[in-house]
């Protein structure tokens, strides 16, 4: 199976750089793109059901473009759906190299971008639990007393959902990789 799914990735990969011409991209450039691909590869993973943030397989080739993203369940996730990921870098190059082409006609740069859209067009919400939390009845809800011997329901503890933290920590870190590409 693992052979197999390598085939599968090795023809997408050269799929997307004939396409694309790596060496139309400052070398600099491209290692921060395979150091993004990999960062991303494990989060990817982590998007698949009965896979963990471990891949099997998570390399880059400054070089060529080419890498490796096999999670540890032998499934490939489709990087083209994410950004911070070589198919979502070499994607809008391509449409930055189209617009520069088009000569400052609105039109063309229009349909440089609105054609060849990059990155998730229809996002699968995979992962994701959804629980009813129970509301508490009146033995469970806190009780403070107060002055003359009056009771107040007392402040409940913040939910602290750590899905919404780690989303954060993924936005923030994909925020950073953005700016130091264009340092």
């Amino acid at each position: 199976m693992l052979s197999k799914t390598m085939f599968i990735l090795a023809s997408a990969a050269t799929l997307v750089n004939s396409q694309f011409d790596p060496t139309s991209v400052p070398y600099a450039t491209r290692q921060a793109w395979c150091n993004s691909q990999t960062s991303a590869c494990p989060i990817l993973c982590l998007q698949l059901p009965g896979a963990s943030g471990t891949p099997t397989s998570n390399t880059c080739s400054a070089d060529t473009l080419l890498y490796n993203c096999v999670c540890n369940n032998n499934v490939i996730p489709n990087a083209s759906e994410f950004s911070q990921t070589i198919p979502y870098y070499t994607c809008t190059e391509t449409n930055n190299q189209c617009v520069k082409n088009c000569n400052g006609n609105s039109s063309c740069q229009n349909d440089c971008r609105v054609k060849n859209p990059c990155g998730a067009q229809d996002p699968k919400r995979v992962n994701i639990t959804t629980t009813a939390k129970p509301t508490p009845t009146a033995s469970e809800t806190p009780v403070n007393t107060l002055v003359n011997g009056a009771t107040s329901a007392g402040p409940r503890m913040a939910s602290f959902n750590m899905s919404h933290v780690y989303g954060l920590c993924v936005l923030v870190g994909g925020f950073v990789a953005g700016f130091t590409t264009l340092l």
